[in-house]
């Protein structure tokens, strides 16, 4: 009686392994060259969504952060008195917020209070003066007043505004953002799985070009993530 035999030819399986090896090098190698990428792309999605949170909030405390609108228009998107930015640092973005200057005057005044939002921020006093007149004179509801002399102002804005923005925007990055706004929106979620790559995996065992594909795959997964595209 003949031997019973099977015959095992290894080239393919060791073909197949070697594709998909060179598949998840590219994909890994294509992950760490765009880190930046997903760094900026957190960092611009923050951008965008601070604007939306501050306004809402500034709607509901107009008292604690009117001063980084102009007068009368506080929450408005037209009328903000500072703006953020991103910049790169190696493998680090970091988001700076800076105030504008105002260039409207106030209800009661002629003249625009350029440096509005950094002053009640700050809750720098001021000293305000005659100037090309006599006596000063100013409104207090509806009631007119003129006094001789300078007048010393302790909190201008009010001491609600002394270091709001400020404390907004800690709370901002370092609470909603991080822990509610990234959740929300699945983007922790779409970084400890990859469909991406999942998907291409049974092409590229089969390709010479895997490489190729799994660096392919791994821009797509980056680009695909929430968040705003860079």
């Amino acid at each position: 009686m003949a031997a019973i035999k099977v015959k095992f030819n290894g080239k393919n399986f060791i073909d197949t392994l070697t594709n998909v090896t060179n598949y998840s090098q590219g994909f890994i190698d294509e992950v760490k060259r765009n880190q930046n990428k997903i760094t900026e792309k957190i960092a611009s999605t923050s951008v965008n969504v601070f604007y939306d949170y501050l306004d809402g909030l500034a709607r509901s405390h107009p008292g604690m952060l009117h001063h980084v609108y102009e007068w009368g228009q506080v929450g408005d998107p037209f009328a903000r008195l500072y703006e953020l930015s991103v910049s790169l640092q190696g493998k680090s973005a970091v988001v700076s917020a800076d105030f504008l200057q105002s260039d409207t005057p106030s209800p009661t005044s002629r003249e625009a209070f350029y440096d509005k939002a950094n002053i009640m921020e700050e809750g720098i006093p001021l000293v305000i003066e005659e100037k090309d007149a006599q006596v000063l004179f100013f409104e207090i509801e509806g009631e007119e007043f003129f006094r001789n002399g300078p007048i010393y102002i302790a909190n201008p804005g009010g001491g609600a505004t002394r270091g709001s923005f400020v404390r907004a925007y800690n709370e901002f990055y370092n609470i909603y953002f991080t822990k509610d706004y990234l959740n929300s929106i699945k983007f922790y979620d779409h970084f400890r799985g990859s469909k991406e790559y999942q998907k291409n995996v049974k092409i590229a065992s089969k390709s010479k070009n895997a490489t190729s594909i799994g660096r392919a795959a791994a821009l797509s997964w980056i680009n695909n993530a929430p968040g705003e595209r860079v």
